[in-house]
Parts: structure tokens; sequence; C-alpha cells
């Protein structure tokens, strides 16, 4: 076959294609691991936040039909975390863990985020708002916070899906 061929050409690129397919795939099964420990690792002192010295797994095989809950960590013998994403009066949104024990109470609130209105939405997240979400348990009325309807309806569903996903979970 002569070098300078089209057929040549298309031969060779689609050998050195494959090749390199090859090794990026070789690269990945090695490099996965690897950054899926860092990423955890980065979320893992919000997470200590709700379940101090814990052993953290996340979870990637959940369904969320919400679309509320963007990761699932399992803290071993204690409970489940709930990374939420909602979006209240701020279209940015805001990012909050949300712990359930395995007995079904709430273990945390953790604010990761949140750009709400002073005085109305962010009175969503002061200390005695985030002492309400942490002192009921799966099935309880969550409380709403007067004035803040578009952030405490998006905190209330968060905790709603979080707490179908754990009800499916058990």
């Amino acid at each position: 076959m002569n070098k300078d061929s089209v057929q040549y050409k298309v031969i060779l690129l689609a050998v050195m294609s494959a090749i390199c397919g090859l090794l990026l795939g070789a690269v990945n099964s090695i490099t996965a691991p690897v950054i899926a420990e860092a990423n955890l690792a980065t979320v893992k002192s919000s997470l200590e936040q709700i379940y101090p010295g814990a052993d953290f797994a996340e979870v990637t095989d959940f369904t969320d039909d919400s679309g509320y809950i963007t990761a699932v960590y399992t803290a071993e013998g204690k409970g489940t975390v709930y990374s939420i994403h909602g979006v209240g009066y701020n279209s940015d949104g805001f990012d909050f863990l949300y712990g359930i024990n395995d007995d079904g109470t709430t273990s945390g609130f953790v604010v990761l985020s949140e750009n709400e209105t002073d005085g109305f939405g962010k009175r969503c997240f002061t200390d005695e708002s985030i002492a309400n979400y942490t002192a009921i348990s799966v099935g309880d009325d969550i409380p709403m916070v007067s004035g803040a309807t578009l952030t405490s309806t998006a905190i209330r569903n968060g905790i709603t899906a979080a707490w179908n996903l754990w009800n499916a979970s058990k």
C-alpha cells in the first residue's frame, strides 16, 4: 500500500485513535478512584459537622426524581447525609447538607452556600431556623419561615426529597 494513499492514512489514523483510546481508558481506570477520594475529601469537612469522625462513602446509585438531591453520603453505622440544592428568591439558589440518623431523626443541617434576600430568605438560615430543621424526624411537619415562602418551600421540598430517598433505602 502506498504511504501517500488515502486508505493508508485512514488506517493509520484509525490505529492511532484506537491506541490513544485504550491508553486514555487505562489512565482513567487508574485515576478514577483517586479523583473520587479527592472529591470526598473536599466535602468531608462539611460532612464531619454532621457526623464527626465518621467514615464516609459516596452513594452513586440513587435516583432523585425531584432534582433537589445532588449527592448522597453514608456515614458507616450512623446515618446518611444528603447534599441538597434549592432555589428560593435568588435564582442562583442555595446548597445545604441534611443528615438523617439510621433511626430517622435529623442529625444535622449545614448551610454550604446561600445568597438569599436579607430580612426574608436569609431568615431560613439563621441559627433559630436551623434548630427547627434539626428538631424534626422523618415524616414530621417541616417548619416554614413566615415571609420567606419561596426559600422555605425549597428547603421543605429538599428535605422531603431526602426523606423519600431515605425511606426508599430502608
